[in-house]
């Protein structure tokens, strides 16, 4: 009982912290992105010859369902912590790049998709064409999955995960919202925290 309680206040404290933090450094960098003049196209021509495929955006937002298993998966509160200094951190390294290289997008983007009108309006509403590179979808995905695999064993469950992962790397393209420099980025980030943080809060258990 008095671990769960551990559990429970970590999951609280760190979580507002983190969904605060995030979403306050995200919002704030796109605002000061949008304001900028110059903004640097990442990407090759072929690329805009990809397709939207629309019900690709359901794989885009399941990273809320990820994001939201970790509240199931992580038990112990120092893991709970060190996830979450890393969702910090990524978002403050990313919000560096987002104002000093603001990104642009190279697909029109696209409101009237026949029936999800409303999850594209949405998601163009709330996020602006400008913090892409690292892609934080990309970054958070892969952290999320990465502490999942990490704290539980089931192998079948982990593949699911990878799967999860790969099928969440090309949503963020065939919706139309990154390129391919944003998602190699992303997961150099990603990689990046893992082993200089994560790894440095809670060693590889032998």
């Amino acid at each position: 009982m008095k671990d769960n309680k551990k559990r429970y206040r970590s999951l609280l404290v760190w979580g507002i912290i983190s969904l605060v933090s995030c979403s306050s450094i995200y919002l704030f960098c796109n605002f000061i992105a949008s304001k900028q003049t110059n903004h640097f196209p990442l990407f090759f021509d072929f690329e805009l010859s990809f397709p939207l495929v629309p019900w690709m955006i359901y794989f885009y937002i399941s990273l809320a369902i990820l994001l939201f298993l970790n509240v199931i998966l992580l038990k112990d509160p120092k893991v709970i912590k060190a996830f979450s200094v890393c969702l910090i951190l990524t978002v403050l390294i990313a919000g560096v790049v987002f104002i000093l290289f603001p990104g642009k997008l190279g697909f029109k983007r696209v409101t009237d998709v026949t029936g999800y009108q409303w999850l594209f309006s949405l998601l163009h509403t709330v996020d602006q064409p400008f913090n892409l590179y690292p892609s934080l979808h990309i970054t958070y995905s892969s952290l999320t999955v990465f502490a999942i695999i990490d704290q539980t064993k089931n192998k079948l469950f982990h593949l699911i995960l990878i799967l999860w992962l790969l099928m969440i790397g090309f949503s963020v393209v065939l919706v139309h919202q990154h390129h391919l420099f944003d998602i190699l980025t992303g997961i150099i980030l990603a990689g990046l925290v893992i082993k200089f943080v994560y790894r440095r809060l809670i060693p590889k258990a032998a």
